[in-house]
């Protein structure tokens, strides 16, 4: 609750010095001077009401809402969806109201450091929050709980503490716990057992430590199910995806088609050297094309700068570590994934879009047989993905680990999101960081 509280009211006074600053750089810091320097306090009563409207826009986001678990991006996506809906309310409150002529420069420059500021705060809160000890209480068998404590490791929690627990001495351990212990412990149980669940159910509850029920049957969330209830017995049914909407993926096709445009008229003069470089420096096409397993299982043939030899698929079907195969452009095009950026052509021609699962390779049979793979299916393939800003890439993890967050995005999806996850791709690309966030 102080964590909140404290948070509520550092937003509110970075949106108000953000509009004041918007303020100061048109009027008071502007190269060219402006004649007539309006009173500041139309604009200090615009920036009051600008940081209540913004507070509690990310108030029913649900921003300020306690989480056990944070992430990084899930939260600049809902900042992003926040910031939106009051620029806005601001614009227009300032637009239409004729008590006063607000300078549109002004208010606009002041909305977006709000949101820059708003959003460093977030992140640098959310990292003070991650460096907190948590300490995690598990009971079940380890086997079963083996990929949720290396998720948890690469989590955004950095001081975690992970025990395991008989379930008898675990309700004991909890018992003899003092009170300012209770704020570091998070129970998750995973048993076989309903009545034992049940217990360090009650006994949590009771301690008022936060408990989480880890299903042995989570791969049936695979294939898309969703909860509801008949007279209050849970059953499982069919997920209708967002993207299953038609107005939301006329939304989506949107944003591809003007996002690619962007970015390749901005990237294409080096596009053009990229390509011409490839061709002197080594024998062969410019682009590698791979024909992958796109849309509602659709074959289509993705594009890539070349970044290996000649015939390099035909002395080898896979990559290896320093493969001596990649040519010394190709090291560096890799390194930054800067040999992806051909599949803008493929999101213009509809095969992909900037923001999906990465597509499967026709030779990845393991993936066809997971539960939840048409499910993941039913959404384009995509640039950047859930799965790749948090360092499930390619062959270093299990696919049905990369497909557990494949179809979270596919559940969540949000127009914001998107955003966000190309937000976080940009910045983990530019820190050369392959873990994820």
């Amino acid at each position: 609750m102080k964590d909140k509280r404290i948070l509520i009211f550092l937003d509110f006074v970075a949106v108000i010095t953000g509009m004041l600053l918007g303020y100061a750089i048109r009027f008071s810091w502007a190269i060219f001077p402006y004649k007539g320097i309006p009173p500041v306090a139309p604009y200090l009563q615009i920036s009051i009401f600008s940081a209540i409207v913004w507070v509690i826009i990310l108030s029913v986001n649900r921003i300020y809402q306690y989480q056990t678990f944070l992430n990084l991006c899930f939260e600049l996506s809902k900042i992003i969806q926040a910031s939106f809906y009051s620029t806005i309310i601001i614009t227009g409150v300032t637009f239409f109201y004729r008590g006063f002529s607000y300078s549109r420069i002004a208010i606009s420059t002041g909305i977006v450091i709000a949101f820059l500021l708003v959003t460093i705060i977030h992140l640098i809160f959310v990292r003070i929050l991650s460096q907190r000890e948590t300490v995690f209480l598990l009971s079940g068998n380890e086997k079963d709980l083996e990929s949720l404590v290396k998720r948890l490791k690469l989590h955004g929690t950095k001081q975690i503490n992970i025990r395991f627990y008989e379930p008898e001495k675990l309700v004991s351990f909890i018992k003899n716990l003092k009170p300012s212990q209770i704020n570091q412990i998070c129970v998750i149980a995973c048993l076989d057992d309903l009545g034992k669940i049940q217990i360090i159910e009650q006994v949590c509850s009771s301690s008022g430590i936060r408990y989480f029920i880890y299903p042995k049957a989570s791969q049936i969330f695979l294939g898309g199910g969703r909860v509801e209830e008949i007279d209050g017995i849970p059953v499982i049914t069919t997920q209708i995806l967002p993207l299953d909407l038609w107005h939301n993926r006329a939304m989506k096709r949107f944003f591809d088609i003007f996002l690619s445009i962007i970015f390749l008229t901005m990237l294409l003069p080096f596009l053009i050297i990229v390509a011409i470089t490839i061709k002197i420096t080594s024998k062969g096409p410019i682009f590698f094309v791979q024909e992958r397993i796109g849309y509602k299982n659709r074959k289509f043939r993705i594009l890539k700068f070349r970044t290996m030899i000649q015939g390099a698929e035909n002395i080898l079907p896979y990559t290896l570590d320093n493969d001596p195969r990649i040519t010394k452009i190709g090291k560096l095009l890799r390194k930054f994934h800067l040999d992806e950026l051909p599949q803008f052509f493929n999101v213009l021609k509809s095969d992909m879009s900037i923001v999906g699962p990465r597509p499967i390779s026709i030779e990845d049979r393991a993936f066809f047989t997971i539960p939840g793979f048409h499910q993941r299916m039913r959404i384009l393939p995509g640039m950047t993905g859930w799965a790749q800003i948090h360092g499930l890439k390619g062959g270093q993890v299990e696919p049905e680990e990369r497909f557990r967050y494949d179809i979270y995005y596919a559940e969540n999806w949000s127009i914001w999101l998107d955003f966000a996850i190309i937000v976080c791709t940009i910045f983990l690309f530019s820190e050369k960081n392959t873990q994820g966030i």
